[in-house]
């Protein structure tokens, strides 16, 4: 966990109608509480721990040398060493900065939402890794294309153990499934750099790719049950970029493959170095509220279950429609993102450190969009930003 304090004081000289609206509690990126002797202590916001204190010396007659001193300790596990820096840039101007979540997220929620960016992190570094180096892999096992694509449409079969994962989850409870599926996906991932035939390997990804699409859906799943309503969407967006960032770390390791035929092997074996410091941050991750609330068997009244079930088609309709989506986008998507480092290998020549600058370059100013696109859904709505026409095609882009 991040335990430093960090500490932020201001002087500024204000007359008695500022000095007033100083000593007013806050209610912006935290909420306050009025403890006395101008001490304020938090109310509500994503702290373990938060003062602020006043300290007035008057100069003359409605002029006033004030001293504000804060005093906070972020809940926010590993990623708190850049959002204390925003913070202490925010805290003075007593307004919502342009980068917090629309509602307030309070003590726990924040830690949750770290924790479990933390995890997704290591998701999609282990989402990437079969991408990034089923070539290599290819060539040094002497396969062709055709061999990559029976192995990556195989590896698709593991969609089968992510929905084991997701039942169990629901029967025994979303935390210590997800840890569990997060170890396990982890070994099977370095089990792959073992492998003695190209077989091998995708039999090694069935199960980890399996594990780790569980795994990220589950992560999704707390992070909705967990967070305010109003910002939901952003912590999906944050997840995202959370990702993304492993996904990112997989391509700065790729240029280990240049060094040696068989180099590809390592990167199978890099997400056992963060696993140690990962299980110690997780031991900080609580079994999700709206999962516990639910796990009481609460006898409905008629009346109720009727009315659930006249609101069953419209559900189906909607789930059916946004798999539906999914389904025609990724038919697309999934091969073209599966066979591009192939693509750029062997018809463009380029190297292992090629293929990572490519994707930087490509990749990154994609992370501004999916954090605005966050946003945008929690302040305008989920439908609004589905009806964004990618490069004004008919095709449509949900964030």
């Amino acid at each position: 966990m991040f335990k430093r304090d960090k500490y932020l004081k201001i002087t500024k000289t204000l007359d008695d109608e500022g000095l007033a609206a100083l000593r007013e509690p806050r209610n912006d990126l935290v909420a306050e509480k009025f403890v006395g002797e101008d001490k304020y202590e938090l109310l509500h916001g994503p702290f373990s721990k938060y003062e602020r204190h006043i300290s007035v010396r008057n100069e003359s007659e409605g002029v006033n040398r004030v001293v504000e001193s804060f005093s906070w300790r972020l809940s926010i596990p590993f990623w708190g060493i850049f959002f204390s820096f925003l913070i202490g840039k925010a805290l003075p101007k007593r307004s919502k900065p342009w980068w917090s979540p629309p509602d307030r997220l309070d003590e726990r929620s924040a830690r949750i939402l770290g924790i479990l960016a933390c995890i997704q992190v290591i998701d999609g570094y282990l989402g990437s890794v079969i991408s990034q180096t089923i070539t290599f892999a290819a060539d040094e096992f002497d396969h062709s294309s055709s061999a990559q694509g029976i192995t990556l449409a195989v590896i698709r079969v593991g969609i089968l153990i992510s929905l084991g994962v997701l039942v169990i989850a629901d029967k025994k409870g979303r935390r210590n499934v997800l840890l569990l599926t997060l170890v396990l996906a982890v070994l099977a991932t370095a089990l792959g750099s073992v492998s003695p035939n190209f077989w091998f390997l995708g039999s090694t990804q069935l199960v980890a790719r399996g594990l780790t699409t569980g795994m990220g859906i589950l992560i999704g799943v707390i992070a909705a049950e967990e967070l305010p309503k109003g910002s939901r969407a952003y912590g999906v967006s944050m997840l995202s970029l959370s990702a993304a960032l492993g996904a990112g770390i997989s391509v700065w390791v790729l240029p280990i493959a240049d060094l040696n035929q068989k180099g590809w092997r390592v990167v199978y074996l890099v997400p056992l170095l963060f696993l140690p410091a990962l299980m110690r941050i997780s031991k900080n991750l609580p079994e999700s509220l709206r999962y516990k609330a639910n796990s009481i068997i609460v006898q409905p009244e008629i009346s109720n279950v009727k009315s659930r079930r006249g609101k069953e088609p419209f559900i189906n309709k909607r789930l059916l429609l946004l798999a539906g989506v999914g389904f025609l986008v990724l038919i697309f998507a999934a091969p073209a993102s599966q066979f591009q480092n192939d693509f750029l290998r062997e018809h463009r020549g380029y190297s292992a450190s090629g293929i990572t600058a490519y994707w930087l370059l490509t990749s990154t100013p994609a992370g501004i969009a999916i954090f605005l696109a966050g946003r945008f859904a929690d302040t305008h709505g989920r439908k609004k930003n589905c009806n964004i026409r990618a490069f004004r095609r008919d095709s449509i882009y949900c964030s």
